[in-house]
């Protein structure tokens, strides 16, 4: 399922958002999510940080990482560090 982050929360990010959208990728991780960050110049860590921390005690690293894609993410280095921890390649 490739969800728009955009046309879904506006052209804004908050802490409401993470948690609305972190939701949203819940009911559909059973048959994965691409988050499109088109339109976003830089996505706070913090954000990201609240979207999948909480998926990630639930489900794993492993799990998480191969289900949520993303893409037009400018800082994806960010996304990388809190989905597959502080050390990854």
């Amino acid at each position: 399922m490739e969800i728009k982050v955009r046309d879904i929360l506006g052209e804004e990010l908050t802490v409401e958002d993470a948690i609305l959208l972190r939701e949203i990728i819940r009911n559909n991780l059973n048959v994965g999510v691409l988050l499109d960050f088109e339109g976003f110049e830089r996505v706070p860590s913090t954000f990201i940080n609240l979207l999948v921390g909480e998926l990630l005690n639930s489900f794993g690293r492993d799990f998480i990482f191969k289900q949520i894609s993303v893409k037009n993410l400018s800082n994806y280095t960010d996304y990388s560090r809190v989905v597959l921890g502080t050390s990854f390649q």
